[in-house]
């Protein structure tokens, strides 16, 4: 058992990687426009891949683990990893970096839908506080590059990101060898469970991700100076944040037997945080940087801590362990096709249709936090 818990630390920290080296994207968005000669939208799809995959594979990889464990699921999410970010740093055409992308992104799926059966079949005990954790590094990588990011060129950055994926990879592929195959799987009634939580999900991580893309333009066309440096360090926090969130949420839902006052609390000021910085986005609030940084980074604290209970809510729903999986496995397909098709159709009214862009995303906010009180939380 000991060394099937062993997994966990390389689990968390090739989140972490991945994620570091995804939204390293975001700052470089006007290079790579460049470079490619591409629209925002469309290098915004690139930032996005990951919500395709994930609506695409999560069901697949969920029911892949509850069937025959963690072991196969991941070694794939690191193969595709490697293999997608290796090429991506060849791509110097639209079309090669599309399928370059488009592989790294798969390796989403693998490693994160399933999270609810990962950690179960893994024996790792403080499930709400691994699901923080691991939710965490993922977001912790995001926010990091987003910062750093810009002081890179887009070629020194892919490397950096396939390097540490590359190393973290073979790390974790030497830690599966400790879980074991489930010998009754096969045996074992795997149900998925629609709940709300699927909704939140969606909301909160297409938003997040759509903000996180859209900064740096959107200060562009403000004519707020240093706007690349200043949008990449924006995106950063807001990420930072969401490990943060993931962290300190997960390990404070897990001393409650009642989690439902405090994603109750979470929706509300998660819906305050996201209006003021779509204020700020919108230049209909100064333009006060030490503003910008505390707004965002705690748009990113209360997202995602907002988010990491409703995933172990989500999870929580389930029969037995492989269904634990399925259950994140579609909590994750849900809110990934929020960041499949939101980022994409509405970040670009944040330049063109500014009101329109803060009212559509206040919204999406105002839904997301009245299921937060009408749905049911299992009590321990």
């Amino acid at each position: 058992m000991n060394s099937s818990k062993n997994v966990l630390i390389p689990y968390v920290i090739f989140a972490f990687v991945l994620g570091f080296a995804w939204f390293m994207l975001a700052p470089m968005v006007p290079d790579i426009m460049t470079e490619l000669h591409a629209s925002l939208s469309s290098v915004l799809l690139f930032v996005s891949f990951y919500g395709y995959a994930m609506v695409l594979g999560s069901i697949p990889a969920g029911l892949w683990t509850a069937r025959k464990g963690p072991r196969p699921v991941l070694t794939c999410a690191v193969i595709l990893s490697i293999i997608g970010l290796f090429l991506r740093i060849f791509a110097h055409t639209y079309a090669f970096f599309f399928v370059a992308q488009a592989i790294a992104a798969l390796a989403y799926p693998f490693l994160i839908a399933p999270i609810g059966s990962v950690l179960r079949m893994s024996h790792v005990r403080n499930l709400k506080m691994s699901t923080g954790f691991t939710i965490g590094m993922l977001f912790f990588g995001m926010g990091l590059s987003a910062i750093i990011a810009s002081y890179f060129t887009v070629s020194t950055g892919l490397w950096v990101g396939f390097i540490l994926n590359l190393v973290v990879g073979i790390w974790l592929l030497f830690a599966l060898r400790g879980i074991p195959r489930p010998e009754t799987a096969t045996f074992v009634r795997i149900r998925m469970t629609y709940s709300n939580w699927w909704i939140i999900g969606l909301v909160v991580s297409s938003t997040s991700v759509m903000i996180g893309g859209v900064t740096t333009s959107a200060l562009e066309h403000l004519n707020i100076s240093g706007a690349a440096t200043l949008g990449g360090l924006l995106s950063g926090l807001t990420f930072l944040g969401s490990a943060v969130g993931a962290g300190l949420f997960g390990a404070v839902g897990e001393g409650v037997t009642n989690a439902k006052p405090l994603i109750r609390a979470l929706a509300i000021l998660s819906l305050v945080s996201v209006l003021l910085v779509a204020l700020l986005m919108t230049g209909h609030l100064g333009h006060s940087k030490a503003m910008f940084d505390i707004m965002f980074f705690l748009a990113g604290v209360f997202g995602n801590g907002w988010y990491t209970l409703t995933l172990e809510e989500a999870a929580r729903r389930a029969a037995n362990d492989g269904s634990a999986g399925l259950n994140t496995a579609g909590y994750s397909m849900a809110s990934n096709l929020g960041v499949a098709i939101i980022p994409v159709v509405l970040g670009p009214l944040v330049l063109s249709q500014p009101a329109l862009w803060m009212t559509i995303v206040l919204i999406l906010f105002v839904i997301a936090a009245i299921l937060s009180f009408a749905t049911r939380v299992q009590i321990r």
